[in-house]
C-alpha cells in the first residue's frame, strides 16, 4: 500500500547564524527592569556536570527560532543530538534545551527531581556568557507563547518547567504554551525555545560491517537533482546474505546502511538507523545529527481511496532488485534519502539507483560519466551538494579539461 507522505520541510535557508558571541541585534525596547538576585557568570555550566552520562539522545522539539531577517518562527526538528547527566541525588542535566540555538560554547540547564518524579527546571538559570553584547549573561526563563509582537513573554505566576519520564524518553509536561526560552536578564525573549521537547534513547544500532578489509569497490548510478544520470564511488561488503553499503554521503564514510537478500531481492527498512553524523555542516545549524536511510517513491501513485496524485508517497517494504550473476542492485521506483531523524530531512539522495560492481561497471558506468565533473553552486556562489528548489549554476567540467556553465531552474 502506498501512503501520502506529507512533508514537514522548514525554511532552511532563512536559519540564524552566529558570529562570536554575539546574538542577532533584535532588541526591543525594554518595558522591565532586569530582577534583582539573578544567578551571576559564576552559576553557568559551561561543561559536563559529573554524573552519569546518557550521551547521544534523541532531541525532538517544536518551538520557534531567530531568523537572519530578525523575525521569530516556528518550527519542528528532530534527529538533533542531545546529552543528559543525571548526577548522585537523582537530578538531571541537559544539554542544549533551545532546539535550534547552536553557540560556540556549551549551554546545561539543571533539572531538580522532586517528590512526585519530576524533574522541574526552576528557573532563571544563567546558561550563556555573552562577553560583547548587548546583554552581558543570558538566561533560560520561563515563557509563555502569546500573541505579542516578540513571540512569548516571560511567565509572571511560575518560573518551573517540568519534565517526566515516559518509558526511555523525557518529556516536557505542563502548558503546551509554557516553555523554556532565552532571554536577558530584563525578560527580554531572545527568540529561542521549545514549547514540545522530548529525549529519547536510539534503540536500534548502526549497520557496520564485521570486517570493513573486505569491501568491495561500487559505483552508484543514479538520476541527480537535473534527472541526469551520474556516478559515484562507494563500498559494498557482503557478509552472507545480509549486504552492506558505505560512502554514500561522502563527508560521512563511517556510516553505511543494510539490506537483506531474499531471492531476487534486497530488503531494505522503511526508516533504517544509520549512526550520528558528527561532521555535518549544512543542516541544522552545523550540530551533529542521528542519520537514517529513507527509501521513498516519487511520481504518481494512486492514494487510499483511488485517487490518482503526484509527489512522494511512502514504500511500506521497500525492495532492490538483486542480479545474482553479476551481483547489481537496482530500482525504477525508489529514492535513498540519507535523512535526518524521522522528517524528511535529505542530506544527500539517490533517485532509481544502480549499484554496479566497479570492475563491471561497463557502459553504463562510462556513460554516467561522460560529462565529467558537475558542481552547482546558487547565486551567492555557495557550493551545493543537492538542489532543491530554486536557480543555481551548473558547472560542467569534461574529461578533456573545458568547463561549461549554466543557469538552471528547479521547480522542487
Amino acid at each position: 500500500m502506498k501512503h501520502l507522505y506529507f512533508l514537514s520541510l522548514m525554511a532552511l535557508m532563512s536559519m540564524p547564524s552566529f558570529a562570536s558571541n554575539n546574538l542577532p541585534q533584535r532588541r526591543l525596547p525594554a518595558v522591565q527592569k532586569a530582577e534583582a538576585g539573578l544567578p551571576g557568570l559564576s552559576s553557568i555550566i559551561s561543561s559536563q556536570p559529573e554524573g552519569t552520562l546518557y550521551k547521544d539522545l534523541n532531541h525532538y522539539f517544536e518551538g520557534c527560532y531567530t531568523s537572519s531577517d530578525e523575525l521569530i518562527y516556528d518550527y519542528l526538528g528532530d534527529g538533533y543530538v542531545s546529552d543528559i547527566v543525571e548526577d548522585s541525588e537523582g537530578n538531571l542535566y541537559i544539554k542544549n534545551p533551545f532546539g535550534f540555538l547552536n553557540m560556540d560554547a556549551e549551554i546545561w540547564v539543571k533539572a531538580t527531581k522532586a517528590a512526585d518524579g519530576r524533574y522541574n527546571v526552576e528557573l532563571p538559570q544563567a546558561v550563556y556568557d555573552n562577553a560583547g553584547g548587548n546583554d552581558p549573561i543570558l538566561y533560560a526563563w520561563r515563557y509563555i507563547k502569546d500573541e505579542s509582537d516578540n513571540y512569548a513573554t516571560k511567565d509572571a505566576k511560575s518560573q518551573v518547567v517540568s519534565f517526566e519520564l515516559r518509558n526511555d524518553s523525557l518529556v516536557k509536561v505542563g502548558d503546551s504554551k509554557a516553555f523554556i526560552g532565552l532571554g536577558a536578564a530584563d525578560g527580554y525573549f531572545y527568540g529561542y525555545g521549545d514549547t514540545v521537547s522530548i529525549y529519547n534513547k536510539i534503540k536500534d544500532a548502526a549497520p557496520v560491517p564485521a570486517d570493513k578489509s573486505k569491501a568491495v569497490a561500487y559505483k552508484v548510478i543514479y538520476n541527480d537533482a537535473t534527472d541526469t544520470s551520474t556516478g559515484m564511488d562507494i563500498s559494498v561488503v557482503f557478509e552472507g546474505n545480509e549486504v552492506f553499503f558505505g560512502g554514500l554521503d561522502d563527508t560521512q564514510p563511517d556510516l553505511w546502511f543494510s539490506g537483506t537478500i531474499e531471492g531476487d531481492r534486497l530488503m531494505l527498512k522503511k526508516w533504517q538507523y544509520m549512526g550520528v553524523d558528527r561532521k555535518n555542516t549544512t543542516y541544522a545549524l552545523g550540530q551533529p545529527s542521528h542519520m537514517y536511510l529513507y527509501p521513498f517513491g516519487w511520481g504518481y501513485f494512486n492514494d487510499e481511496a483511488g485517487n490518482e496524485k503526484f509527489g512522494l508517497y511512502e514504500v511500506e517494504s521497500p525492495a532492490l532488485a538483486y542480479d545474482a550473476a553479476t551481483k547489481t542492485f537496482s530500482t525504477d521506483e525508489l529514492t535513498l534519502a540519507i535523512n535526518r531523524g524521522h522528517h524528511y530531512y535529505p542530506f544527500v539522495y539517490y533517485t532509481k539507483p544502480k549499484f554496479v560492481p566497479a570492475s563491471a561497471a561497463g557502459v553504463e558506468g562510462i556513460e554516467a560519466e561522460e560529462e565529467g565533473v558537475v558542481t552547482y553552486t546558487d547565486l551567492a556562489g555557495r557550493r551545493v551538494e543537492r538542489p532543491t528548489k530554486g536557480v543555481y549554476v551548473r558547472t560542467v567540467k569534461t574529461k578533456d579539461g573545458k568547463v561549461r556553465t549554466d543557469k538552471m531552474v528547479m521547480a522542487r
